[in-house]
């Protein structure tokens, strides 16, 4: 899977890429990106292609119904460009805005929100997800406001 960490505003992504059920993985893919109106939003999922997926259906509007049949198979974390944390978890529609100075999901964010509270910024959050997590790695992409 991977780690994505928001923290004092910052959105941090790992970036190894998810080789499918199995096997290795095959280098390293963007999984945070910034939408043209500013919205930050980085995925985590376990099928190859829905975060990509589910980032163009946001840009495009985030409509809900307009997610099509089945729901989408990840976690996300959204920040509006007003500071608004949403968070979407296996479905078209978010929760928030949540109230947070810190969050992480993915596999290694337990490890991501440990290093948080022991002081970590969100880079370092990550880089520490990397170390512990076998399915977190590569560089990390920062994305501030």
């Amino acid at each position: 899977m991977s780690t994505i960490v928001y923290r004092d505003g910052i959105l941090a992504a790992d970036s190894k890429a998810y080789g499918g059920k199995g096997q290795a993985s095959p280098g390293i893919k963007v999984k945070a990106r910034r939408l043209p109106d500013g919205t930050r939003v980085g995925v985590v999922t376990a099928i190859i292609g829905q975060g990509e997926r589910f980032m163009n259906w946001l840009e495009a509007g985030g409509d809900p119904t307009a997610w099509g049949s089945g729901d989408p198979d990840l976690r996300a974390l959204v920040i509006r460009p007003d500071g608004g944390v949403y968070l979407y978890d296996d479905g078209p529609w978010p929760s928030g805005p949540i109230e947070t100075d810190r969050y992480a999901i993915g596999s290694g964010s337990e490890f991501a929100l440990a290093a948080m509270y022991l002081g970590a910024d969100a880079e370092r959050a990550v880089e520490v997800a990397a170390a512990l997590d076998q399915h977190t790695g590569g560089p990390v992409l920062i994305l501030t406001a």
